[in-house]
This record gives structure tokens, C-alpha cells and sequence, in this order.
């Protein structure tokens, strides 16, 4: 559990509406974990069951935390928990959300701050083989689907939707791909280790990673373990949100 300055949060019930059960199954992920990088890279990963956001956190919801916990806000956040670019988006003269963007995906949130979020709600943030399994929808409608990310991928950023613009996947989760990144609980514990990356070889770090992978056609799922793999903890970025999590009882 992250220690959270002088926030004491209390617990908040699953709302049906809110959250979609995610049913359990096995998931081959692309990467293993580093702990685990010397097992066969196509092993199958057991997904218990878990509850998911049905859309990623937006700018209302996370402006009702911070005016919960202030702490939190862009005035008031301390500088280990984010970069100079935190909430940098809500620019009128409160420091809050504009009313135009209250149903738009919350951006500009460092990892901290997504985690305090979902701590608040008595939920957490996804595990990265979680997030993954619910995008792959069980292969559902694949072709389709790596051909959408790719083509999100392709193009400079757009002005944000407002959440569910678009039809839910199989699982009735909405937005996982083609309108933000997501933090991820254990965002950077893929691919190469910690000291390749900081060796300066970026063959090692690009060619290693590669050959670690259990579908080399999936240029999308390299982009996305590539990109978390470059963030840190107080990174934001202005396509850069989060969704939560919470176990199945």
C-alpha cells in the first residue's frame, strides 16, 4: 500500500455501473517479467478474476478526489510524486477541471497520484498482465482491433473524448485502446533489465526485449512495453491516464 502524506482514506463500494467483472482465464502476455525472464516467453499466465473500471478515471471523478483529499491538488502535490506537468490541463483560475472536460479522460497524472486515486476508493491499480488480458478480449475481433491501436499510434494526439465515445469490447470495458495511455500497477518490470537500459546500449535494450517476446508481429504490445518501460513513477503526460482495479471477493 502506498503512504499517502495525511490522506486517510475510508472504503467505497463496487458500483455495478462503474466497474465489469473480468472473468478469470489464462493469458499468454507478451513479456514475462524480469524475475521470470528465464521461462519459456509463450508460458501461460493464470488472470484470476478481478473487477475493472468500466472507462478510464475522468477529469470529474479526479477532481472530486482532490477536493477530498487537497493534498493532492496541482498547488498542493509535493514534488517526489510528480514533474512540473501534473494536472497542467486545468488551467482556469481554481486549478480545476473545466466543465467542457468533466467526462474526458483525466490526463497529466503521475503514477502516485493514479494510486492515491484508486487507494481512495478502496480499489487499486491493474497489473499490467491484467490490463493486457482485457484489451486482448480473448482475441476477439483481433485483426480489427491491432489495426485501430496502430493506427492511434500513427498520428500526433487529438483533442480528447469524452469516456464511452466509443462501443465497449467484449467484456464491456470501454477505452482501453485509441484514446490514452494507462498507468499500470507494475508499469516498468518487463523487458530488459534495469542495467541494460541505463548502459546506453540501445541495441540491448530494443533487441533483447524482441527476442523475449511471444508474438513478434504485435508491434503494437512492443510500443506499449516500450513506452511503460520508459516512465517512472512521477512522469505525466498529456495522454496519459489511468483506470482502476479491485479484486474479485
Amino acid at each position: 500500500m502506498l503512504v499517502l502524506s495525511s490522506c486517510l482514506f475510508s472504503a467505497a463500494a463496487v458500483s455495478a455501473e462503474d466497474m465489469v467483472l473480468v472473468p478469470e482465464s489464462s493469458f499468454t502476455p507478451f513479456f514475462l517479467k524480469r524475475d521470470n525472464a528465464s521461462s519459456s516467453s509463450a508460458a501461460a499466465t493464470k488472470i484470476s478474476a478481478f473487477w475493472l473500471d468500466a472507462t478510464p478515471v475522468t477529469n470529474g471523478k479526479f477532481q472530486a478526489f482532490v477536493n477530498k483529499y487537497p493534498d493532492w491538488h496541482k498547488s498542493n502535490i509535493k514534488k517526489i510524486f510528480t514533474d512540473s506537468h501534473y494536472l497542467e490541463h486545468w488551467q482556469n483560475t481554481q486549478g480545476s477541471a473545466d466543465t467542457a472536460d468533466l467526462d474526458k479522460p483525466v490526463v497529466n497524472v503521475s503514477w502516485f497520484a493514479a494510486e492515491a486515486y484508486c487507494e481512495a476508493q478502496d480499489k487499486r491499480l491493474p497489473t499490467t498482465d491484467e490490463w493486457e488480458y482485457t484489451l486482448t478480449d480473448n482475441d476477439r475481433d483481433k485483426e480489427n482491433l491491432q489495426q485501430r491501436i496502430m493506427s492511434w499510434y500513427s498520428v500526433p494526439n487529438k483533442e480528447l473524448p469524452a469516456v464511452r465515445a466509443n462501443p465497449a469490447n467484449g467484456f464491456g470495458v470501454f477505452d482501453l485502446a485509441g484514446v490514452i495511455w494507462e498507468w499500470t500497477a507494475d508499469f516498468n518490470s518487463y523487458m530488459a533489465p534495469p542495467d541494460s537500459r541505463n548502459s546506453g546500449d540501445k541495441n540491448l535494450f530494443c533487441g533483447s526485449g524482441s527476442l523475449n517476446a511471444s508474438n513478434l508481429g504485435d508491434y503494437a504490445a512492443f510500443m506499449r512495453y516500450s513506452y511503460r518501460e520508459s516512465l517512472k513513477g512521477n512522469f505525466t503526460g498529456k495522454n496519459l491516464g489511468f483506470r482502476c482495479a479491485k479484486d474479485a471477493k
